[in-house]
């Protein structure tokens, strides 16, 4: 999901665009004029704007022209949205600030394709230096969708980063990473850790890897025998010795990690996305989590709130959400058909249908993590 500003001083066209932005699974913030515009994007920092040209107070060539001036909104996508629709409009639209200048007579079809495309350009763009890095992926509340988001995340920056990147799938035993991406690994995490014990040498930890492309490598979870325990020593070993080789590395947190004396390892990670369905049992672990995490000393802004539409109808709305943990969610990720179809064909739905409004909102969230 992304927060998409419209500012129109046309009620009707308000209201259009709010259904029109809420169906396609975005947050509308609407403003009647271009000073009230300016304000909402200093406070709420959207990632794509719609302005009218015609409107009191400030027109749309100015209200433009100030977007740009600030350091702080300069890079974001403008659409100016006009009745008015000469060659010269458009040049002068452009030449103000605006990324692309569109007829209101434009199909909610072409509008809403061209807004997925300002803003997976805009999330590759943001996409910038993160080298060595450590992120890692948990939920307490099971069934929330984290191995597939790490694995499309994982496939996200590696791409817009042009960098090899680490997939580690911690879970105990029967991760999931390696069939997502359709991978037979001959060594699983646990074998590392050992050799990790006896030598703690990169060679000997890129034996365990299996490549799933010339960029991504995964660290795959035990599929048969008994599960791994792990203690937080060598685990330590792991995070270091990753983070002085790999650019990116991923990590498919168990819910253990949370609860159990790993714990503490939750501070050596650049970031923590921390995903949640939009449930009232999602709320009360998400709640827990944060609690956990503030206790170890993760700082608020290593922590990214993910909300994961794992189905299509029936979740709590984002206000409901972040009213209850009292803190702003970052992204939404809508219910995506084709992750299902994606997952069952072993290939990460970046890949498998890239243009879908879910793989946008994976790629968005890959931009949060700069």
């Amino acid at each position: 999901m992304a927060k998409v500003l419209v500012v129109d001083d046309n009620q009707s066209m308000l209201m259009v665009l709010r259904l029109f932005l809420e169906k396609a699974g975005h947050e509308p913030i609407l403003c009647y004029d271009g000073l009230e515009g300016l304000k909402q994007v200093e406070a709420r920092k959207p990632d794509l704007i719609i302005s009218d040209l015609m409107m009191p107070k400030m027109n749309g060539y100015q209200f433009c022209e100030q977007v740009r001036a600030n350091p702080n909104s300069r890079d974001i996508p403008i659409i100016m949205l006009s009745a008015r629709y000469q060659g010269v409009d458009k040049e002068v639209a452009l030449k103000a600030g605006a990324t692309d200048y569109l007829s209101k007579d434009t199909s909610q079809t072409a509008l809403m394709k061209r807004i997925e495309e300002l803003l997976t350009q805009s999330a590759s763009s943001n996409v910038s230096n993160i080298a060595n890095a450590l992120i890692g992926v948990v939920s307490l509340r099971g069934g929330s969708g984290v191995t597939s988001l790490a694995v499309n995340m994982t496939v996200a920056l590696s791409a817009a980063l042009k960098t090899q990147a680490a997939l580690i799938d911690l879970m105990p035993l029967g991760g999931h990473a390696a069939l997502m991406l359709g991978l037979r690994p001959t060594s699983y995490v646990g074998r590392a850790l050992v050799g990790l014990n006896n030598n703690n040498n990169l060679e000997e930890l890129r034996t365990h890897f299996v490549a799933y492309s010339t960029t991504i490598h995964l660290l795959a979870s035990a599929s048969s025998g008994d599960a791994v325990v792990f203690s937080l020593d060598p685990l330590k070993k792991l995070t270091a010795l990753l983070q002085s080789n790999f650019p990116i590395s991923l990590f498919d947190l168990p819910r253990a990690t949370l609860e159990s004396d790993l714990a503490p390892l939750l501070k050596s990670f650049s970031k923590i996305v921390l995903v949640l369905s939009p449930d009232i049992p999602s709320i009360q672990s998400t709640f827990l989590a944060l609690q956990i995490l503030n206790k170890q000393g993760v700082p608020d802004d290593r922590i990214i709130l993910v909300v994961n539409e794992t189905m299509p109808q029936g979740g709590l709305p984002m206000e409901t959400l972040e009213k209850a943990l009292k803190r702003p969610l970052t992204v939404k990720i809508p219910f995506e058909p084709e992750m299902i179809v994606a997952i069952n064909n072993r290939r990460p739905l970046l890949l498998h249908s890239p243009k879908s409004g879910g793989a946008a909102a994976i790629a968005r969230l890959a931009s949060t993590l700069v």
